[in-house]
Protein backbone atom coordinates (compact mmCIF):
# COMPACT_ATOMS: atom_id res chain seq x y z
CA UNK A 1 0.00 0.00 0.00
CA UNK A 2 1.19 3.26 -1.11
CA UNK A 3 2.58 5.91 2.20
CA UNK A 4 -0.19 7.88 0.42
CA UNK A 5 -3.06 6.07 0.78
CA UNK A 6 -1.64 4.53 4.60
CA UNK A 7 -1.74 8.32 6.07
CA UNK A 8 -5.41 8.93 3.96
CA UNK A 9 -6.52 5.28 5.48
CA UNK A 10 -5.07 6.09 9.48
CA UNK A 11 -6.55 10.02 8.99
CA UNK A 12 -10.01 8.39 8.57
CA UNK A 13 -9.87 5.94 11.25
CA UNK A 14 -8.93 8.73 13.24
CA UNK A 15 -11.68 10.87 12.05
CA UNK A 16 -14.07 7.80 12.58
CA UNK A 17 -12.67 7.34 16.52
CA UNK A 18 -12.83 10.79 17.52
CA UNK A 19 -16.31 10.72 16.36
CA UNK A 20 -17.61 7.79 18.28
CA UNK A 21 -15.68 8.98 21.24
CA UNK A 22 -17.59 12.52 21.36
CA UNK A 23 -20.88 10.44 20.47
CA UNK A 24 -24.55 12.53 20.40
CA UNK A 25 -27.53 11.18 18.85
CA UNK A 26 -26.86 13.70 15.89
CA UNK A 27 -23.69 12.19 15.29
CA UNK A 28 -25.77 8.28 15.66
CA UNK A 29 -28.05 9.76 12.80
CA UNK A 30 -25.21 10.83 10.73
CA UNK A 31 -23.64 7.37 10.87
CA UNK A 32 -26.17 6.11 8.45
CA UNK A 33 -24.27 7.83 5.64
CA UNK A 34 -20.82 6.30 6.13
CA UNK A 35 -21.17 2.59 5.22
CA UNK A 36 -20.07 0.92 8.83
CA UNK A 37 -20.09 -2.66 9.96
CA UNK A 38 -19.61 -4.38 13.25
CA UNK A 39 -22.29 -5.84 15.63
CA UNK A 40 -25.06 -4.62 17.40
CA UNK A 41 -26.25 -6.15 20.79
CA UNK A 42 -29.75 -4.87 22.56
CA UNK A 43 -30.62 -6.00 26.07
CA UNK A 44 -33.70 -5.56 28.33
CA UNK A 45 -34.96 -7.41 31.36
CA UNK A 46 -37.14 -9.62 29.09
CA UNK A 47 -34.63 -10.76 26.16
CA UNK A 48 -31.16 -10.21 24.75
CA UNK A 49 -30.70 -9.97 20.79
CA UNK A 50 -27.60 -10.16 18.93
CA UNK A 51 -26.96 -9.31 15.15
CA UNK A 52 -24.13 -8.21 12.69
CA UNK A 53 -24.95 -5.03 10.64
CA UNK A 54 -23.70 -3.86 7.37
CA UNK A 55 -26.10 -1.28 6.83
CA UNK A 56 -27.17 1.56 8.53
CA UNK A 57 -30.79 3.75 7.57
CA UNK A 58 -32.09 6.60 9.56
CA UNK A 59 -35.83 7.45 8.98
CA UNK A 60 -36.40 11.34 9.02
CA UNK A 61 -40.03 10.48 8.90
CA UNK A 62 -40.49 8.78 12.45
CA UNK A 63 -37.17 8.84 13.73
CA UNK A 64 -36.25 5.49 13.42
CA UNK A 65 -32.79 4.53 12.78
CA UNK A 66 -32.12 0.26 11.41
CA UNK A 67 -28.93 -1.62 11.72
CA UNK A 68 -29.49 -4.58 9.33
CA UNK A 69 -27.60 -7.27 7.59
CA UNK A 70 -28.63 -6.69 3.37
CA UNK A 71 -27.17 -8.93 0.85
CA UNK A 72 -24.71 -6.38 -1.53
CA UNK A 73 -27.04 -5.55 -4.45
CA UNK A 74 -30.19 -6.48 -3.52
CA UNK A 75 -32.99 -5.23 -0.98
CA UNK A 76 -32.70 -8.60 0.76
CA UNK A 77 -32.63 -7.87 4.50
CA UNK A 78 -31.05 -10.72 6.93
CA UNK A 79 -31.74 -9.64 9.72
CA UNK A 80 -32.73 -6.07 11.98
CA UNK A 81 -32.54 -3.98 14.68
CA UNK A 82 -34.71 -0.45 15.09
CA UNK A 83 -35.48 2.39 17.77
CA UNK A 84 -36.70 5.29 18.00
CA UNK A 85 -34.01 8.29 18.63
CA UNK A 86 -36.10 10.08 20.83
CA UNK A 87 -36.19 7.03 23.36
CA UNK A 88 -32.26 7.74 23.92
CA UNK A 89 -31.70 8.41 27.46
CA UNK A 90 -27.88 8.40 27.37
CA UNK A 91 -25.44 7.58 24.45
CA UNK A 92 -21.33 7.26 24.88
CA UNK A 93 -18.89 5.91 22.78
CA UNK A 94 -15.34 4.30 23.91
CA UNK A 95 -12.72 2.02 22.82
CA UNK A 96 -13.49 -1.21 22.43
CA UNK A 97 -11.75 -2.85 25.66
CA UNK A 98 -10.63 -6.38 24.08
CA UNK A 99 -9.81 -5.05 20.39
CA UNK A 100 -9.15 -1.33 20.89
CA UNK A 101 -7.22 -1.44 17.44
CA UNK A 102 -10.07 -2.86 15.59
CA UNK A 103 -13.60 -1.85 17.10
CA UNK A 104 -15.32 1.04 18.65
CA UNK A 105 -17.81 0.59 21.22
CA UNK A 106 -21.05 3.62 21.05
CA UNK A 107 -23.01 2.72 24.07
CA UNK A 108 -26.95 3.57 24.53
CA UNK A 109 -29.24 3.35 27.20
CA UNK A 110 -33.17 3.49 25.92
CA UNK A 111 -36.09 4.63 27.95
CA UNK A 112 -37.46 1.48 30.05
CA UNK A 113 -33.80 0.51 30.72
CA UNK A 114 -33.64 -1.49 27.86
CA UNK A 115 -29.04 -1.11 26.43
CA UNK A 116 -27.52 -1.32 23.02
CA UNK A 117 -23.96 -1.65 22.45
CA UNK A 118 -23.14 -1.33 18.96
CA UNK A 119 -19.45 -2.31 18.04
CA UNK A 120 -18.00 -0.68 14.82
CA UNK A 121 -15.48 -2.35 13.21
CA UNK A 122 -12.75 0.01 12.07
Amino acid sequence: MSEKREATREDARRILRDGILDMNVTRLIQMAQFGLAGNIKLRNKIMLADNAFNHIDFHEENGCITFSVVKTNSDYCYGSISFLVDAIVDISGCDDKDNPDEYLNVNIILQGDTTIVLKIAY
